[in-house]
């Protein structure tokens, strides 16, 4: 899994390639709120059109992230999600309160 993030005026989009699971959150989880935290974005952007899997661990990534956002004021959102990947947040509820962007 390989993860750059992209710097913009108020927000900050990471763009995952590979696979998000257990095995990638181990790192991608500090990473993501290292720099959440330097920069106090007001939008977050999840590029997910290079992932070709999420399991449950992937998912707490997510949503973890939304509710760290969500309490500072702060806005998280999915784009480019493939078919696959869509599948399972679909059936996860994550729709529910994560917004998917084209």
């Amino acid at each position: 899994m390989d993860m750059e993030c992209i710097r913009e005026r108020d927000g900050l989009t990471f763009v995952f390639h590979g696979d998000i699971d257990e095995y990638a959150c181990r790192t991608l989880r500090g990473e993501i709120d290292g720099e959440i935290v330097k920069r106090s974005p007001s939008v977050v952007i999840f590029d997910l059109g290079d992932v070709s899997f999420v399991d449950s661990t992937g998912l707490g990534l997510i949503l973890g992230r939304y509710k760290k956002l969500s309490a500072a004021g702060g806005v998280l959102r999915l784009k480019d999600v493939p078919q696959q990947v869509d599948k399972v947040l679909r059936a996860s509820g994550v729709y529910s309160v994560v917004e998917k962007v084209k």
